[in-house]
């Protein structure tokens, strides 16, 4: 546990309360299984990400995170437990409060705001939940990978039998009709093939990591079938026609290859039997991209159209957005102008050139840096940085195999989102951001869990 004052300060402060009101916990049937309650709208939570708008996903969030404080208070032994990097997510949430007051719109401030306090409160619940049940957590990981993988068959089936486009997502003056992309956008609302893109990226890795530890129990079937859910993933995130996905699942699987190659060559040295399958599996993935590539070239030519520039007038309208958000960072680089779409939108009209009203910036560092400022940016970037020293540092060990593996999947959730919120913020819609917090809080977990048990050998040692 970390040994700030003002978490130890608020520990007391939740034993006091637990001393007086355990007699809820023991005598009541419900909140004696708080923790199966929780399980159930974490779960929901991902599961209705798939089908339900934001607002009820918002829901069954506020739910999961005011059933984890209740638990706190009546629960022996629940406490307060945070990584050295969320000590930097708290900044960025406090310089994310003084932007809005500081706000020329503070209502839709306020309401952009809001989410915030859903996705980062529903992020230290989940780590408070994965940290007192860890064998929930391959749960979690599989349920995550299923949601993918049946997404996955619902896009590649929009794509075979075609799906009318709601908007104008691919610019056809310089490709032929017939190479245009039928994008897939799957169930997920509202409907758009860069949010099912965004989605996928966020949660393949989950079916990565069930493979690898398949292959760690020696259950070999399960790594073919979790194989073949990648693979089927990987070519749906093609047919969304999102580039910025590309690039995402691009860095996920060069990722994958250096990481999974990096714990099999370390923890299985003498298996050269697990050594020749990585080979072959290698191989094969390197092989099916190579081959979607060139038995799809409506795939190849949507890839190649990034370096089009100002001749593809998606990446064209993108620079332009980028270039009035520069303008709008320049005058607000402090505080920035506010938290949420709803400010952006008010603001960027005052920046905007004719013709190319936007969102959003469509880059996820430049929004942050525009609606809380740089510094804001900042501590966001600071706290990555530290979980990914931190979790780097817990699989160079030469020990837990199952916590390397399900960190591995962490990092390369976090890459892969990053990579492709560098073109696009689908990163802010409730259906990535909430893998993508529960990703990080599963792996904070085990982060912490693993800090305290050195604390404790180090006392008895």
């Amino acid at each position: 546990m970390s040994e700030s004052t003002f978490l130890d300060l608020g520990n007391k402060f939740i034993g006091f309360c637990q001393n007086k009101l355990s007699f809820f916990y023991e005598k009541s049937f419900i909140l004696g299984s708080i923790d199966n309650i929780i399980f159930f709208f974490i779960a929901m939570t991902l599961i209705c990400s798939t089908f339900v708008q934001s607002e009820q996903i918002g829901i069954l969030a506020i739910a999961t995170v005011l059933l984890t404080i209740i638990k706190l208070f009546i629960k022996k032994g629940a406490a307060l437990r945070i990584t050295k990097g969320d000590g930097m997510l708290i900044l960025y949430f406090l310089l994310c409060i003084i932007s809005v007051i500081n706000s020329t719109l503070i209502p839709q401030s306020i309401h952009g705001f809001l989410k915030t306090v859903i996705y980062i409160t529903f992020y230290f619940a989940a780590a408070n939940y994965f940290y007192d049940n860890k064998g929930k957590i391959k749960y979690i990981l599989g349920l995550i990978g299923l949601l993918c993988f049946i997404e996955s068959i619902i896009a590649i089936f929009q794509n075979i039998h075609g799906v009318a486009a709601i908007a104008k997502w691919q610019d056809s003056h310089y490709v032929n009709p017939e190479d245009v992309i039928s994008r897939a956008y799957g169930t997920l609302k509202p409907y758009n093939p860069n949010l099912l893109g965004g989605y996928l990226v966020s949660g393949i890795s989950c079916i990565a990591a069930t493979g690898l530890l398949a292959v760690a129990k020696k259950h070999y079937k399960s790594f073919i079938y979790s194989l073949i859910m990648f693979l089927v993933s990987a070519y749906a995130i093609f047919v969304t026609g999102s580039r910025g996905a590309y690039l995402g699942l691009a860095v996920i699987i060069i990722g994958l290859l250096v990481i999974s190659g990096k714990i099999i060559f370390s923890d299985f040295n003498a298996a050269e039997k697990i050594k020749k399958y990585w080979m072959i599996v290698t191989s094969a993935i390197v092989a099916a991209v190579i081959a979607v590539m060139i038995a799809v070239p409506k795939v190849a030519k949507r890839l190649f159209s990034i370096f089009l520039l100002r001749g593809d007038s998606s990446t064209s309208f993108r620079m332009n957005v980028y270039h009035s958000s520069l303008e709008m960072l320049r005058d607000n680089w402090i505080l920035g102008i506010g938290v949420g779409n709803q400010t952006f939108r008010e603001i960027y009209g005052l920046y905007m050139m004719t013709g190319f009203d936007a969102l959003s910036t469509y880059c996820v560092p430049l929004e942050i840096a525009v609606e809380s400022g740089i510094f804001a940016l900042l501590s966001f970037v600071a706290f990555l940085g530290y979980f990914i020293v931190d979790a780097i540092k817990f699989i160079s060990r030469p020990n837990d195999l199952t916590g390397k593996i399900i960190l591995s999947s962490v990092i390369l959730t976090v890459l892969g989102v990053m990579t492709h919120g560098l073109f696009d913020t689908i990163y802010f819609r409730p259906q990535v951001q909430f893998v993508f917090w529960t990703m990080i809080a599963i792996a904070s977990a085990i982060i912490i869990s693993s800090r305290e048990c050195e604390k404790e050998e180090e006392k008895n040692g």
